[in-house]
């Protein structure tokens, strides 16, 4: 087979991933926070997930939704919601892309290998900590 026709891409690891959300678990326990934090891999497809003790039971499906988007877009899930912000209602419509702060992809030597959702608290600080786990295997 052609070589030309394959592209050779990098995916996170169930061991990363874990590494992500122990780190998690600590931000929010030294900010006194209950999250759900979830990560997937480059294709928005779940890899590991917590809900620590006393997360609210929505969370569960906001942080996964959060990853799924900023997998999705390739970008800050924080993006459809400004643009929503600034009146583009019409990204509502966009399937499967959730309009909050708090999902953030996450890389590697530039190529997209997962992502993260954090839900739990306000968007900026669900943001925040997304925003640190993103890059704390860098």
């Amino acid at each position: 087979m052609d070589k030309s026709l394959i592209k050779h891409s990098y995916k996170l690891t169930l061991n990363a991933a874990q590494q992500i959300i122990t780190k998690g678990i600590e931000l929010a326990q030294e900010k006194k926070l209950n999250l759900a934090i979830a990560i997937t891999d480059n294709s928005g497809v779940l890899i590991n997930f917590i809900r620590m003790d006393d997360a609210s039971l929505v969370t569960v499906e906001v942080a996964i939704q959060k990853a799924k988007s900023a997998a999705y877009l390739n970008a800050p899930s924080k993006l459809f919601e400004d643009f929503i912000n600034d009146g583009a209602m019409s990204m509502l419509s966009t399937p499967n892309i959730l309009p909050l702060q708090g999902g953030m992809p996450i890389y590697y030597e530039d190529n997209l290998i997962g992502a993260i959702g954090i839900s739990g608290s306000n968007g900026d600080t669900d943001q925040s900590i997304a925003k640190i786990l993103a890059s704390y295997l860098n």
